[in-house]
């Protein structure tokens, strides 16, 4: 029998108290459909572990767990969990359709549209390129202001502020700027294929409009493209707004994205034009130790070469709850690239460059890959991962 039950008001209050937002909830039978917005805790996988472990436990009669997990409002995966006797048995895909179909009427509570979420981002720069002396760094903050206003959407707005620098007089990097500050919109989500756009400015100096649409093959391979346009601008108050003429670029690339489960190996080829007009390709491989992402990179364009390391580690608690319309809160993760980058062509004609759309975009946060997240729900429900 479908309904509104006790049971049922009783799991959508947990649910709240967890922290988490947009919830729908229905029962049937032993089995629990729900949906879910994540707002509270790091990372992809942890909120969905808490939840089904919470309710387990007051709900002993529910032995099927049916999870939907979403982005901005946007499905990305189902989580099946069930358990008989002390064993819990987990599996992750997109097969997400039959879930929503059950909770289409269902309405929302603990809505998130409107709320905003403000965030205080560190960033270090260190340049140990120069011939005249060691390096140049800057450290700044970067608190960013976002919030989700429909279904899908992200609007964002990130001033940065420097705090400590030694930069030549020349360096933008010394002045207030605006970073991203742009409106990103999921269009399509689901078994076989995403897209999303952006526009606005996804660079302290570059401004214009983004779009991406790929498909799913499989649980652990993606093939997506992506392009911009983008155009040079000062941004800064202190040397004034408005766009540099003949400094339009078009960016493009073709991506294959693979996770290897066995290994945690995330692997990314990526080839086309890079965002000032040199055509090469880059090569991440990335290894995920649950919450944290270490890799390498090289890069091949026009001729040159460049290899360096990334990682996202994370900064912020590991539950972060809001409790009022507008939530201060650190980064879930910290994250950096080192580019060795030779100082001659490479360095000054800014070659194999690129942009992220979002302050938070790195190899950890919203990584939304079914066998990744699958094995650490099992493992947090087995007790086996904190």
């Amino acid at each position: 029998m479908w309904g509104k039950t006790e049971e049922t008001v009783s799991i959508i209050a947990t649910l709240q108290q967890l922290g988490l937002e947009d919830i729908k909830a229905r029962v049937s039978n032993d089995t629990l459909y729900a949906t879910f917005e994540n707002r509270a805790y790091r990372g992809t996988f942890r909120a969905a572990a808490t939840a089904i472990k919470e309710i387990a436990q007051a709900q002993p009669g529910i032995q099927q767990f049916e999870i939907v997990l979403t982005d901005y409002k946007m499905p990305q995966l189902i989580v099946h969990a069930s358990k008989r006797g002390y064993l819990w048995n987990v599996s992750v895909d997109r097969e997400m359709k039959a879930a929503t179909d059950m909770l289409r009427e269902e309405k929302a509570q603990a809505p998130s549209t409107g709320k905003i979420d403000l965030t205080v981002y560190p960033l270090v720069s260190i340049v140990n390129n120069k011939l005249d002396h060691l390096f140049d760094f800057a450290v700044c903050l970067a608190p960013a202001f976002a919030t989700t206003l429909w279904k899908g959407s992200r609007l964002t707005l990130q001033p940065i502020f420097p705090i400590a620098h030694k930069l030549e007089s020349w360096d933008p990097q010394r002045r207030v700027q605006i970073g991203n500050a742009n409106l990103s919109q999921q269009i399509i989500s689901n078994r076989y294929i995403f897209a999303s756009a952006a526009a606005g400015f996804f660079h302290p100096q570059r401004v214009g409009v983004q779009a991406s649409a790929g498909v799913h093959i499989g649980r652990n391979l993606d093939i997506y493209v992506d392009g911009g346009i983008t155009y040079k601008v000062n941004n800064s108050p202190l040397t004034g707004f408005g766009f540099v003429r003949n400094s339009r670029h078009i960016n493009g690339m073709i991506h294959a994205d693979y996770y290897e489960a066995y290994t945690k190996l995330q692997i990314e080829l990526q080839g086309g034009r890079f965002l000032y007009g040199d055509y090469g390709g880059r090569l991440d491989i990335t290894r995920h130790f649950g919450e944290y992402a270490i890799g390498v990179y090289g890069i091949l364009t026009g001729g040159e070469h460049n290899v360096g390391f990334h990682f996202a580690i994370p900064f912020g608690g590991k539950r972060q709850k809001r409790t009022s319309f507008i939530r201060v809160r650190l980064p879930e993760y910290f994250s950096w690239e080192y580019s060795m980058q030779s100082y001659f062509r490479y360095w000054f004609e800014n070659m194999g460059q690129r942009y992220v759309t979002q302050p938070d975009q790195n190899h950890a946060a919203h990584y939304w890959e079914p066998r990744f997240v699958e094995e650490y729900i099992q493992r947090i429900l087995d007790d086996d991962f904190k």
